[in-house]
């Protein structure tokens, strides 16, 4: 991998949850491992035993060989994101303003279509489990009413030496700042340091081709493979400035290449797979479980500057490599009206940091400063049928997200290195959800061969501070409706 060669000046860098790269706009761009479906979503994400409807083809694909007759499913989503920069405040005490990203449209998120063949069964699928786009500027602002301007973030470190030889502490506040150069009677023995001015934008998308393969080895017993063509699309970008609001530094990633000092956006891909078995030991009771491998994109990073007469240079060689996935779930049926799902799904974030890029030198000089932990989702759902003339289920669900950013695991004795701290952490997120459903969305009890199924689900998320908030809709088929409103998001630590 090629190293940026050069020490930036102080700036601001937001590594978060899917970042393998300092670019702030990365910073709100969050994964969607949910498996796709209305019904799966109603029940909390929790549906790896279960895995019986066409969704399959994605969840879980040993799955299918439940289907007796053909059937295709449909999901349209659309939804709103927010990420938080870092615009005011003295480290660590400092201040994040939420800015929107957002699917610009509502789109067809998932299709499959799915053949059975005696033991065997096939489908065929099309997935978007990423389409994002926003972005926002940190610039000092001015109250329109009171006229009072609020500063860009800063902080104070201590400092020894002069020149070339001068050494930073850890960070102090203001107040011990001000101390020290009054007990060295020194202006210099402690630094104040600003975090220049920035535009940071994102647009990125993710789509997955699928080929869905079952085998019902034994009644009891199948399992699955699915070939998945993902394609990818990526800019995100940062322009900072001086405190003059002069240019300073461009840094862009991209699925793209440089060609005489432009970046030229292309669509870069991977092929990877997933298995998936699901075994039923009773009647009551099946267990599934599935593994996907995370595919690995080549995104390369471009820098320009004042030095390179603001023309782009390609500076690394990323990958931006998706998470693999394991999961295994229980689908328990105590009484036939009645499903109970539990799904535990282990995501290796740790890949997010295997080719991670500063365009700092001073941080790429490091040993291994960004981490990221690997978690385990917990999903749980149920659905409960209620056998009425009109016949209507009821579903709930629940998911724990355990926190899982890119943070800062190095010192903070430098003001490169400051920058890079002033990340939001993200925390542990708890969704609860509930939501009733109408016939073409009911229990397979009471419809034993699915018929064509249109879903549709609509997400509106939205975050500031440890509040979290979700509204949730979701339509299956010309018969059936699922709606979960006032759903309430809470952040812990």
């Amino acid at each position: 991998m090629r190293k940026l060669i050069g020490a930036l000046v102080v700036l601001i860098a937001i590594p978060a949850m899917a970042q393998n790269v300092d670019i702030e706009s990365l910073s709100g761009l969050q994964f969607n491992f949910g498996n796709p479906g209305a019904r799966s979503l109603g029940m909390g994400g929790a549906f790896l035993g279960l895995a019986d409807d066409a969704s399959a083809a994605e969840a879980n694909p040993a799955g299918l060989t439940i289907l007796r007759k053909p059937e295709v499913s449909i999901e349209a989503r659309n939804y709103l994101e927010q990420q938080l920069f870092t615009t005011s405040g003295t480290f660590p005490q400092i201040e994040r303003t939420a800015f929107t990203h957002h699917s610009d449209r509502v789109v067809l998120t998932f299709g499959s279509a799915v053949m059975p063949y005696k033991k065997f069964t096939f489908g065929l699928y099309y997935h978007e489990p990423l389409n994002n786009e926003g972005g926002g500027i940190v610039a000092p602002m001015r109250d329109e009413v009171t006229g009072k301007v609020t500063a860009l973030p800063n902080f104070f470190l201590p400092a020894t030496g002069s020149g070339q030889n001068v050494t930073f502490g850890d960070p102090v506040t203001k107040t011990q700042c001000e101390q020290l150069r009054q007990q060295q009677n020194n202006p210099f023995a402690c630094v104040e340091f600003r975090v220049d001015p920035f535009v940071s934008a994102l647009s990125v998308r993710q789509r997955t081709y699928g080929i869905a393969a079952a085998w019902q080895v034994h009644p009891r017993l199948s399992i699955g493979v699915t070939a998945r063509h993902q394609r990818f699309l990526e800019t995100a970008a940062t322009f900072r400035y001086t405190q003059q609001f002069n240019p300073k530094q461009f840094l862009i990633q991209a699925t793209a290449r440089e060609k005489n000092g432009q970046v030229e956006l292309q669509e870069a891909s991977d092929t990877t797979f997933s298995a998936g078995f699901k075994w039923s030991p009773t009647d009551k009771i099946s267990v599934g479980g599935v593994y996907k491998k995370g595919p690995e994109f080549d995104a390369p990073l471009f820098y320009a500057d004042a030095n390179t007469n603001f023309e782009f240079i390609d500076a690394a060689d990323t990958k931006f490599h998706m998470p693999d996935i394991a999961g295994l779930g229980v689908s328990f049926r105590p009484i036939p009206v009645l499903t109970i799902n539990v799904d535990a799904v282990n995501v290796k974030y740790s890949n997010l940091v295997d080719d991670f890029v500063s365009a700092t030198a001073d941080v790429e000089g490091l040993d291994d400063p960004f981490r990221v932990e690997d978690v385990t989702e917990l999903r749980v759902g149920a659905e409960y049928l209620f056998s009425t003339k009109i016949p209507f289920a009821l579903r709930a669900g629940y998911w724990r997200d355990p926190a899982h950013s890119v943070v800062w695991n190095g010192p903070l004795n430098h003001f490169n290195f400051i920058a890079e701290a002033l990340l939001p952490r993200a925390k542990t997120r708890t969704t609860c959800r509930l939501a009733p459903a109408w016939p073409g969305n009911a229990s397979r009890s009471t419809w034993p061969t699915t018929r064509r199924n249109t879903t549709r689900s609509d997400r509106s998320r939205w975050s500031r501070g440890s509040n979290f908030s979700r509204w949730w809709c979701a339509f299956d088929g010309k018969r059936a409706f699922t709606t979960a409103d006032g759903t309430a998001r809470r952040d812990h630590d």
